[in-house]
């Protein structure tokens, strides 16, 4: 008689990989304590140089991030907006980069729907593409989840999802993790620089 698993391989993928997630965040936690232990505040700010106060650029280069993979993570964001008024309070700002990102997801996933068998890069032999293209036919939802609660790249997946077929309302209403995982990083930031 065969001995029954307690989890399948799905929530087992998805449990590690959350965990991965709170490990990322963990990391993020400690290079920002010892960041701030070692470095003024003035010091910090002279890092971004006159980018700092240029809200249009600072929010031109996340959207243009976050369309094209997550080539800048988004703490770096959300660390700004800690540190600036300039688009409303903390939290304002943090809804406006969470539905930045919940819409350039959704834009990817519909580039997806009409490029899955149209585009070379999807069906070429990009390693990191091919990667997670594997990974979706394998884990299908339960990939767009730990993309949206991870450091994994929420767009590529978003776009591979709807390249894959995934349903449209299963997409939207799981991809709204996205926004509750920027509001649980954004206040655990918020509460160390507290």
């Amino acid at each position: 008689m065969e001995k029954k698993e307690f989890l399948d391989d799905k929530t087992r993928f998805l449990i590690r990989n959350i965990l991965k997630g709170f490990l990322y965040l963990a990391i993020l936690i400690v290079i920002f304590l010892l960041i701030k232990s070692y470095f003024s505040e003035q010091e910090r700010m002279e890092w971004f140089g006159d980018i700092y106060d240029n809200v249009l650029l600072v929010m031109s280069v996340f959207v243009a991030s976050e369309i094209l993979f997550g080539i800048i993570p988004p703490e770096v964001f959300m660390l700004w907006s800690l540190k600036t008024g300039l688009i409303g309070s903390y939290f304002t700002s943090i809804g406006l980069l969470s539905i930045i990102s919940y819409l350039a997801g959704f834009t990817n996933f519909t580039i997806g729907i009409f490029a899955k068998d149209k585009s070379k890069i999807l069906n070429g032999s990009n390693k990191i593409i091919r990667k997670y293209k594997i990974l979706f036919q394998k884990y299908g939802t339960h990939l767009v989840i730990v993309a949206c609660v991870s450091p994994l790249p929420f767009s590529a997946i978003s776009l591979l999802a709807g390249a894959g077929g995934m349903d449209k309302k299963k997409y939207l209403w799981y991809s709204l993790l996205r926004i509750v995982r920027f509001f649980v990083y954004a206040y655990v930031l918020y509460k160390i620089e507290a």
